[in-house]
């Protein structure tokens, strides 16, 4: 009895102790040289891996190179086919993921930068998305993931899949790519050398995508407040679900994915037009935004939420007019191209309007909600998640906030810069590739999070729920303490 009692506490520290401790020289190597991860992202329908490099150098130092202080050695990703289903089918995106995950890593490794000896350097940590996602997909990334961090002797790094999209535009100023309107390149290049994390904390990001839809306050790398998020459907959602029953049955046909909403916005704009967003007029006060607009055909799109200004979003309303309309017009003999087309127009608009319509009572200078003064602070808007690919989401952003007198001037930002004013002075988006889900962000969220000191356990799971808001917290979770992005178990801090 004393034998076995005493196993069992042995058994229970050793279950106590992190499963993986990396070595004092693997966790000295990120002050003497550069950094290299290699990321993994299954967490949906899109099987993605990235190599990618950054250099922890000074400013002076970074400038004075030849190199890039941060490089995109691989960035690829494969998307599961699922035309036949119109629509995400979690087991067969998993069966995508696992027939092309192990391909795309090779490839990847082919890709680390070389030795002197003519091998492969082996990557300083492996990042992969641990969640929010479907389980069994999430899965499969993590879990090679363990696998190639075990092998290689090196730390694993978990990311939050939302926090990987927020930070996304620090990746693409580092790498150089997206000078904001009126930065000429060579201002673009100074900045990118001296500060490779631009845009700095505080700064506000509107996620919206399939799955997601959310304005979001990032104070800083762990703290990511949701000012507001949607009650029911996403608006990617929204847009690919809309569009199965306003574009044409050959242009669905067509299409090489599920992802209907970006050919919704091809269809509902003339791109021989000079001026295809004409029709939109950016609603000056909030009486003018609570009005009907007149499509020229009978029926109307109410904005969401009118009788309320809760900071929230709800998108249900509109797909089920759309909806109802399309129906209502196929009763009747059914519309013709351009009244598809305008119906495709005044979807979206109602839709983009709702996202800035919170966006602007987040920003009112008498709006009193916990971040709100910090919210006021932040000059920059990133917009990120695949609907940002839609340029007149863009459109719709920045007229109504000129409109609204909440886009600041050059000169208005220099002197606003670390008061709570209230107004944005640069709105920025990824690139196209990099605005969908992509390892490239996974490995820059990675990158981050593993230069603050933090890495993950080998004995964590996938989480499929993961709250981003420090100020929520799972509901198996008890007692106090701060929720959302730290509040999983399994981090570990090397510094």
């Amino acid at each position: 009895m004393r034998l076995r009692a005493s196993a069992s506490r042995i058994t229970a520290r050793r279950l106590r102790r992190p499963i993986f401790s990396p070595s004092p020289a693997i966790l000295a190597r990120p002050a003497l040289r550069s950094l290299v991860t290699l990321a993994i992202e299954t967490s949906c329908d899109d099987t993605a891996v990235a190599v990618l490099e950054h250099n922890d150098a000074d400013a002076a130092a970074a400038a004075a190179s030849a190199t890039p202080r941060t490089r995109l050695l691989f960035n690829e990703r494969i998307s599961s086919d699922l035309r036949a289903y119109r629509g995400i089918r979690p087991a067969k995106a998993l069966e995508g993921h696992q027939r092309t995950l192990a391909g795309l890593v090779r490839e990847g490794i082919a890709r680390l930068p070389p030795r002197a000896d003519d091998g492969r350097r082996v990557p300083d940590f492996v990042s992969v998305t641990r969640g929010p996602g479907i389980h069994a997909n999430l899965s499969t990334g993590l879990f090679t993931a363990k696998g190639l961090a075990v092998a290689w002797g090196v730390p694993l790094v978990g990311v939050h899949h939302m926090q990987a999209h927020a930070l996304t535009p620090r990746l693409v100023r580092a790498l150089g790519m997206m000078p904001v309107a009126g930065e000429d390149a060579a201002a673009a290049k100074e900045k990118q050398s001296a500060v490779a994390g631009d845009p700095e904390f505080p700064f506000l990001t509107l996620l919206v995508s399939g799955g997601h839809s959310q304005l979001v306050l990032s104070a800083s790398l762990t703290d990511h407040r949701v000012l507001a998020t949607t009650t029911d459907v996403a608006v990617g959602n929204l847009l690919d679900q809309t569009a199965r029953v306003i574009l044409p049955e050959d242009v669905l046909d067509a299409s090489p994915d599920v992802m209907y909403g970006r050919h919704l916005e091809a269809y509902a704009f003339d791109s021989s037009s000079s001026d295809p967003y004409s029709f939109y007029n950016p609603p000056r006060t909030r009486g003018d935004e609570l009005a009907d607009v007149d499509t020229g055909y009978p029926w109307r799109i109410p904005l969401p939420m009118r009788a309320t200004r809760k900071l929230a979003y709800s998108f249900s309303a509109v797909h089920s007019t759309v909806h109802a309309i399309a129906a209502e017009r196929a009763a009747a003999g059914g519309m013709d191209d351009a009244e598809r087309r305008c119906l495709a127009r005044h979807t979206q608009r109602v839709a983009f309007q709702h996202l800035v319509s919170r966006l602007c009572l987040a920003l009112d200078e008498n709006a009193d909600y916990d971040g709100a003064a910090l919210a006021r602070q932040a000059k920059t808007l990133v917009v990120a998640g695949g609907v940002a690919c839609n340029k007149f989401l863009m459109h719709v952003l920045r007229t109504t906030l000129e409109a609204r007198g909440l886009l600041l001037a050059a000169s208005e930002h220099d002197n606003s810069r670390g008061r709570g004013d209230g107004g944005i002075a640069e709105i920025v988006a990824p690139p196209v590739a990099l605005c969908t889900d992509n390892a490239a962000m996974i490995a820059w969220a990675g990158m981050e999070m593993f230069r603050a000191g933090w890495h993950t356990d080998l004995d964590v799971l996938p989480v499929t729920k993961w709250p981003l808001d420090p100020g929520m917290r799972l509901p198996e979770k008890d007692g106090g303490g701060q929720g959302g992005l730290m509040e999983i178990g399994g981090w570990q801090r090397w510094k």
